[in-house]
Order: structure tokens, then sequence, then C-alpha cells
């Protein structure tokens, strides 16, 4: 499970701004891109923390308290990470100082607090192995096999000719059967190939 596109949050601690930026960031390369593009956007911010996890077993984990005292803002947003069930996050904590410190604890707090409710915000979701399939049949059976594919697969393409040719796809592992027996044989789905296919996670 991902982060489906980059997500943000505010809160207010003490009268200090923090922004959390979070985004998918697959390899190292991308998250350090990331972390500049975010860099840049908010120049004028007090700190500019960040911590990120990817690549294989996710086993690349960085993160930098940028000018924090050590250890009260990367490492607590890595651990927000580490904690959210999410693969290849990248992480930015913007901070503009209120005038109050908050201490070592309520920074470890706010960091860390800000980046978990973002990742639980997120919109999210993962790689679904579909297969792809076309089917061919007569225009008698259109009612019949279309209305079938419209709520039980992802149409991907619909041809009229003499008869009518669907190319489909779906997670589903009794496609062959299912069409043959609703139309009474008479039609066959030819399977194509497995695609990925990204599904949005409805939390």
């Amino acid at each position: 499970m991902r982060i489906k596109e980059e997500y943000r949050k505010e809160i207010t601690v003490n009268k200090s701004v923090f922004i959390a930026c979070v985004r998918t960031c697959r390899t190292e390369d991308e998250a350090r891109a990331y972390i500049d593009s975010i860099r840049n956007e908010f120049r004028d911010a007090t700190h500019v923390c960040t911590a990120y996890q990817c690549g294989p077993n996710q086993s690349i984990q960085r993160s930098n308290d940028n000018r924090e005292p050590s250890g009260t803002a990367g490492m607590p947003m890595l651990e927000a990470i580490r904690n959210s069930g999410l693969e290849d996050v990248c992480a930015c904590a913007v901070r503009y100082f209120g005038g109050i410190k908050l201490g070592t604890g309520g920074l470890v707090r706010a960091y860390g607090g800000c980046i978990s409710e973002a990742l639980k915000e997120a919109p999210k979701c993962e790689d679904l192995i579909c297969h792809q399939y076309t089917v061919t049949y007569p225009y008698a059976l259109s009612g019949t096999i279309e209305t079938w594919l419209r709520k039980y697969a992802n149409i991907r393409n619909m041809m009229y000719d003499e008869q009518v040719s669907c190319l489909f796809e779906t997670d589903r592992d009794d496609i062959e059967q299912t069409i043959r027996d609703l139309s009474r044989g008479a039609a066959q789905a030819v399977f194509v190939k497995d695609v990925i296919v990204e599904k949005e996670i409805i939390c």
C-alpha cells in the first residue's frame, strides 16, 4: 500500500506552524528530488526536516533534523513512516517558528504527530494484478455479457463490427467459465496478459 498522490497537512503547536508534506518516492533519488523541491518552495521556513524509506524491502531509511536538536525531528518522522504500513514514503515537515520553544518532548510530538496525521489522511492505493482478456460475441448477447462486464470488469475497449469485441481486465479467476456460462457456449474469453492496475483504497 502506498500514497496515491502528494498530501499536505498543516497543524499549529504553540504558535509554531508545521506543514507535513508526504508523497510516494520509490527510489532514493526520487526522495532527494522531492526534498529539494519542498525546500525550494519553502525557502523562508525556519526548518524543513525530512525522513524517507524506500528500496527493496524498504531497506533505505534516512532522516534529517535540519538544525533542530538531534533526534527531535527526523527520527520521530521516520518512526511515523515505519508505523504507517505504507511503502516508499518521503516526508518533509516544514516549520515556521512561532516564538515559543517547544522543548525536546514537544518537538518529538509535533514532528512525529504531523507526519503521522498526514499519512493517515492521505489518499492511498495499491498495485493489483489483473488478467486482461478479449471476448467476441453476437449482438444478441450484448445485454447479457456487456452488462456483466461493466459490473465486474474494467472495460478497456469496445469494437462494434459484425460482432461485438471487447478488451477488458479483471482480478477474477473464473472469467473463462463465466463467459461460457453467460453465453451458453457461444462466446469464449481469450487470455491476453497479466497487467498491474492501480487500485484506490477507501479507508
